[in-house]
Parts: C-alpha cells; structure tokens; sequence
C-alpha cells in the first residue's frame, strides 16, 4: 500500500528567476547535501545538461524507529537519493533507494507567492515488509518531514548566504 502526503514551506523572499540561477549553481547542491546530517556521504554523479541538473549521492542516515524495527532492518537505512533538476520549470523528482524492500519518491515544485518563493513536496512512501509495511511506511513519514524540515533550512541559509 502506498502511502503519500505534501510538504509545503515557504523558503524565502525571492522570485523564480533568482532560484534559477542559485539551482544552476552546482556548488549550492553539493553544499547542501553535504550539510545533511548524515555519515560516509559519497557523491555516485553529478552534472548539468542543458537546464537539468543531477546529482546522486549515497549516505547512511540516522533515523528514529521503534527498536523492533531496528532488529528487523539492521542496516536498511544506507540511502542512494537520486535528484533530477529540470531548472527551467523549477521542479526536481527524486527517489531514493534503501537496503530494505521499500520505494520512497517525491516531486518539489518552487513558486512565487507575494515574493517569497516556496517549495511543495508531494511524496510516495511505499515500505514492502510483510505485517508491518503499512506502519513503516506511516512512520517513515515523520521521519522524512525531520529530514526535510533539516534541508529545508539548509536550504533557506544556502539561499540567504
């Protein structure tokens, strides 16, 4: 069963054009997913063609489960996050791939609203672990709003800085 659910934030005062150019930068991605808490972060790819960007990067998370489900999936949560950019339209899909039978995807969309820009995160969480799945993946849910309110507000610096 898949279980999904939005993120929106605003990030900061700005316009489209401006997040353009700061996502075409390729330093504001690698500085980002270098700030992610996270250990043995290794950069798999990374580049520009034409106005996409791409980046796919590995890195152990440290993550907030019951310790059942730590027995359970000892080693699962070494992440492989794919991103892909398309900076004209301002929209990223990413999926991420983990030592467990699970299928995490989202897609970001930045706007402009009243000058300030904002991110919305429409995620699928699909956890494929017979009994409890269905937990795991709700659970998986507060997890990844942790993590996504942590990069957001790396986000919000690197966009300040």
């Amino acid at each position: 069963m898949v279980h999904r659910f939005t993120v929106k934030e605003e990030l900061v005062t700005g316009t489209l054009a401006e997040a353009k150019k700061i996502l075409s930068n390729q330093n504001f991605h690698l500085n980002v997913c270098s700030k992610i808490p996270s250990e043995n972060l290794k950069i798999l790819s990374t580049g520009f063609s034409e106005s996409l960007y791409y980046l796919k990067r590995s890195q152990n998370l440290e993550v907030n489960i019951p310790d059942i489900a730590k027995k359970l999936l000892s080693g699962a949560f070494k992440l492989v996050r794919e991103d892909k950019w398309d900076i004209e339209h301002l929209v990223c899909k990413s999926s991420f791939e983990m030592n467990m039978p699970s299928r995490f995807v989202n897609l970001a969309k930045l706007t402009e609203e009243n000058g300030k820009l904002f991110i919305t995160v429409d995620w699928e969480v699909n956890v494929n672990v017979p009994l409890i799945g269905n937990i795991l993946a709700k659970h998986a849910e507060s997890e990844i709003r942790r993590f996504s309110k942590i990069e957001l507000e790396i986000v919000r610096n690197e966009l300040q800085s």
